[in-house]
């Protein structure tokens, strides 16, 4: 193997640690903040997920990041310089926007990545699909407030009980873990397939690469789990339960949709918008706008952030020959 795909499987593995301590852990977390439950038994629905859902509901969205944004034909080397860039970008921009409390979209930050590492390396880039990937990425907020709204009131309006909204949040919570593997997951997919498998022309469900993408984020949402439990009501919404299924239920939805037609969504950024909806159901003075608003400006930050950074990555590893 060259020494390029081993660099990047190593990133990618990296990525998915940090990735399952923050979104993995917040997933967990609010169920188990909401409904209490077993921690164990949270994380396992989420491993088993990540590892079932490519084969079960397709790879269409980890072939869209691993061969419509960098379209194949090109030097392989390249390609992994490419994503090597993306990967290195969005972990530098996340955490520097985490330590100055201004949480962000890890997708977001690596999709603006591809696009600035294909700048650094000089590649040929398939623009029409970044620019639909990052419009169904910023569109999925909306929707998934709109709808969350909309849930929220109707079945508040129907009284649901207590004992049903603890059913519902068992099913909400299966599929939202369903739909995150079927979608945001599948980036970590990608990585693994760009490094071991350059020249195919899809994705395709691997046995070793869903475990080892499976494994590491389920790790990682391990290690994270217990600080996300303490600051899950910190964030836009003091969350309860009908919050939370409703919450669950259209992120899983838009997740879902968004698979469909192949594109990745952010699992955080949709998540947000679906808690903001709830909120709002409930009453515009029970979201904290205030960190809404910072989410929001971390948003819009990350992008010409993470462009950046991969663009220097890219143009030193490209130039020195990664693969």
């Amino acid at each position: 193997m060259p020494e390029g795909s081993v660099v990047l499987l190593v990133a990618a593995g990296v990525l998915a640690l940090v990735y399952g301590s923050n979104a993995g852990a917040t997933i967990a977390a609010t169920s188990l903040r909401v409904h209490g439950g077993r921690p164990w038994a949270a994380l396992l629905v989420l491993g088993c997920a990540i590892a079932l859902a490519p084969p079960l509901l397709g790879t269409a969205v980890a072939t869209t990041v691993a061969r419509e944004l960098v379209p194949p034909g090109g030097d392989p080397a390249t390609g992994r310089a490419v994503f090597l860039a993306a990967v290195v970008a969005a972990l530098v921009v996340t955490g520097v926007l985490s330590r100055w409390g201004q949480p962000t979209s890890l997708t977001l930050a690596l999709i603006a990545g591809v696009a600035g590492g294909g700048l650094g390396a000089g590649e040929a880039m398939g623009w029409a699909a970044i620019g639909r990937v990052l419009a169904l990425v910023a569109a999925a907020p909306f929707a998934g407030l709109a709808l969350a709204g909309l849930v929220h009131r109707l079945s508040a309006a129907s009284r649901v009980s207590p004992a049903a909204v603890r059913r519902w949040h068992v099913a909400s919570y299966v599929v939202l873990c369903l739909a995150f593997g079927a979608n945001d997951a599948q980036k970590l997919l990608a990585i693994v397939a760009v490094a071991s498998a350059p020249g195919a022309a899809t994705v395709d469900a691997v046995a070793w690469q869903l475990a080892l993408c499976a494994g590491l984020f389920t790790a990682g949402a391990a290690v994270g789990l217990g600080r996300m439990e303490r600051t899950v009501n910190r964030g836009i919404l003091a969350v309860r339960g009908l919050d939370a299924v409703t919450a669950q239920t259209t992120t899983a939805a838009v997740m879902l949709a968004s698979s469909a037609v192949g594109s990745p969504v952010g699992m955080a950024q949709t998540l947000s918008g679906s808690l903001v909806g709830a909120g709002l159901a409930r009453g515009r003075g029970r979201v904290r706008w205030e960190y809404a608003g910072r989410v929001a400006l971390a948003w819009v930050l990350t992008v010409p952030a993470s462009v950046l950074v991969a663009t220097g990555v890219a143009w030193l590893t490209a130039g020195r020959g990664a693969g």
